[in-house]
């Protein structure tokens, strides 16, 4: 009888692979059940071994679980590269990308759907008139082949989802199909609904709030090619569509795309690995492109689209900074802004307030002695959510009772400062009080369907106002918002962190897009206190290409990304003596690196999460090929330390946050 041996990755934070044996041959990508320790559990073949001088006495596998694999080879090649890239244990990298039902050692199996579906195009519903621009952005569009990523640089407005129909169209009468990310799951509603007037025939839907059965079913259907269009999160790069024709890359720029728990991983970035492998276009569209992608546009890697235009043929509205130095503020709002809000809903119109911070005061404190609510994991300040009477940790999301008494002085003269969507939806509804008055936030969207409600009343209503987070900078679609006022921005445009212009630029413009979508003038109102700021002059302008030249001008200069490559290596210990000497023991290890610039140990931001102190690295190069090879000695001489058992330790490669 004929041996086989195989290397196996289980969902475990190891980083290397276990041999067995079998006498079954067996495809890469498939699930088996192997014995680990005292029990049985799910594993994925890797590889299959050919060396001959084995160990006989190996561990047999106990069974293979599906006739099918779960990833075809273009998916597996980009995993495998994904481990590496991203120096992340190979097992967890591999389980991330299959539905949760098939991680466990259960009866669930990869069998096929006897769904067939049909896609038709609903020419009632292809009526508009394709802008100049459109027109011949979609002509040259249409000429790629093959892998060639394809930035659609579009002004908020100007026709992006369209030229995403239209493209989806021409994969799919190629009987081709075609994978739509976005990032964040409150924007697939609208985009669905989009699709779904368009196209005749089940839609896929897949993120982390489907149910997990759901999920399967989705991942099935895809797999044997009974949807052709499938829309999601970043938990969906990696869907195994069949015959797979285009990926479009929706707010390309958005941060959401980068996981930053457990496995950090870029969405966006593995998105364009897997079309590069599968060699079939990518299409990323945004009217605030990340640096990283217009300095690819710029060195000839990626291909430039300008949509320059509103589809209505109107300017985007500027933002007009108002200086509250001297002001008044009830809620965070000053009285200058209230009375435009008030002009606002006189005309029948709608009002979108931005604050990117949630819950009721970011601040409980006691007047007497000083004594401010912390987490006792985190020691992060607690934020009151009056909704609720709770002080909830934003950070590990624990939830505490409102004191009565000072804990310290026993002192009952307890405040609370600052303002979040709470307090602003509550001044709003007092001053306002026959307007509906909606909230959009991560509180008010967690449940299910809620997203679509929003939408709903939002739609059915006249005058309204809209008060949201970061939420309603992306994408959405408001018809009746004519004005958009923004609190509270002003802490990004002082912000030491070396993205800070980038991101507050884009978070501005994004939010401001939402304004005038419709044919009647727009305004938006910037709060500040710095309205001299010169760069906060740059971005009222609206142009997003004078301040992204200028940031990778600067950026060149200090030899910063993405003219340089950062990776940060995270530690986490209950003992804050363990985890710097541990980061001290690197810095010694890495002293004698040529090419590389080390920076720390650093206490990273918060300093404490759920009990553990948090410190890191930061490893800088201007090679991306050497930076991978010194990460890999590093994690090689790890691996050995008898430190590591005392700390969790992590890479996060291309870093969103520094701190």
């Amino acid at each position: 009888m004929k041996i086989f041996y195989y290397d196996i990755a289980i969902n475990l934070p190891l980083r290397q692979c276990f041999t067995y044996k079998s006498n079954i041959d067996i495809k890469n990508g498939m699930r088996v059940v192997v014995p680990f320790g005292k029990i049985n559990i799910i594993g994925i073949v890797i590889k299959k071994q050919i060396n001959l001088n084995i160990d006989k006495d190996l561990k047999e596998i106990k069974s293979v679980v599906d006739e099918y694999t779960c990833f075809d080879k273009s998916i597996f090649k980009t995993i495998l590269w994904a481990s590496d890239y991203y120096h992340h244990p190979i097992g967890e990298v591999f389980f991330s990308f299959i539905p949760t039902m098939l991680r466990k050692n259960n009866n669930k199996t990869i069998s096929k759907s006897d769904t067939n579906i049909e896609y038709k195009i609903n020419k009632d519903n292809k009526n508009l008139k394709l802008t100049l621009e459109q027109k011949n952005n979609l002509q040259n569009l249409n000429k790629i082949k093959s892998f060639s990523p394809s930035l659609i640089y579009g002004v908020t407005g100007s026709g992006k989802t369209e030229i995403y129909l239209q493209l989806a169209e021409k994969f799919l009468k190629k009987n081709k199909s075609v994978l739509i990310l976005v990032p964040e799951i409150n924007l697939i509603p609208q985009l669905v609904n989009r699709f779904k007037n368009r196209f005749s025939g089940e839609i896929g839907v897949y993120h982390s709030r489907k149910t997990s059965n759901k999920r399967l079913d989705i991942w099935l259907k895809s797999k044997f090619g009974k949807l052709k269009i499938v829309i999601g999160t970043r938990s969906s790069i990696l869907m195994p569509l069949k015959d797979l024709g285009a990926i479009i890359i929706d707010e390309e720029h958005d941060q959401s795309y980068k996981q930053t728990e457990g496995f950090k991983f870029s969405g966006r970035d593995l998105a364009i690995k897997r079309a590069q492998l599968e060699n079939i276009p990518i299409f990323l569209g945004s009217a605030t492109p990340s640096l990283q992608t217009l300095k690819l546009v710029k060195d000839g890697k990626y291909k430039k689209f300008d949509l320059l235009r509103r589809v209505d043929g109107k300017k985007p509205p500027k933002l007009i900074p108002l200086d509250i130095s001297d002001s008044s503020l009830l809620g965070g709002i000053a009285s200058q802004t209230m009375s435009i809000i008030e002009d606002t809903i006189n005309k029948d119109e709608q009002v979108l307030v931005f604050i990117n911070r949630r819950g009721f005061a970011p601040i409980y404190e006691c007047d007497s002695c000083g004594w401010v609510a912390k987490c006792s994991s985190c020691e992060t300040n607690l934020v009151f959510h009056k909704s609720k009477n709770r002080l909830i940790c934003h950070k590990c999301e624990s939830v505490y009772g409102v004191n009565e008494f000072c804990p310290d002085c026993q002192s009952d003269e307890l405040n609370i400062f600052g303002t979040g969507t709470e307090r602003v939806e509550e001044v709003l509804q007092n001053t306002f009080k026959h307007i509906p008055i909606i909230r959009m936030d991560y509180d008010s969207t967690r449940l299910k369907g809620s997203i679509e409600s929003i939408y709903e009343k939002v739609n059915s209503s006249q005058a309204a106002i809209l008060v949201g987070t970061q939420m309603l900078s992306k994408g959405h679609h408001f018809s009746k918002v004519t004005l958009c006022v923004i609190l509270n921005a002003d802490g990004a445009l002082i912000s030491p962190e070396i993205n800070a212009v980038e991101k507050i630029a884009q978070q501005l413009i994004q939010v401001s897009g939402r304004a005038g979508r419709s044919n009647n003038l727009a305004k938006v109102i910037l709060q500040t206190r710095y309205p001299d700021d010169i760069n906060l002059n740059k971005i009222k302008t609206g142009d997003y290409q004078l301040v992204a030249e200028q940031c990778l001008s600067n950026n060149k200069i200090l030899n910063l990304p993405p003219y340089s490559f950062i990776s940060i290596l995270r530690v986490t210990s209950p003992n804050p003596n363990s985890s710097i000497k541990f980061l001290d023991k690197i810095v010694n290890l890495l002293s004698n690196k040529k090419s590389i610039v080390v920076l720390g140990p650093l206490p990273s931001i918060p300093f404490k999460i759920k009990g553990n102190v948090r410190n890191h690295l930061v490893i800088k190069s201007n090679s991306r090929t050497y930076l991978n090879r010194v990460l890999n000695f590093l994690t090689e001489k790890i691996e050995n330390w008898p430190e590591t058992k005392k700390v969790k330790w992590a890479y996060d490669i291309d870093p969103h946050d520094m701190s």
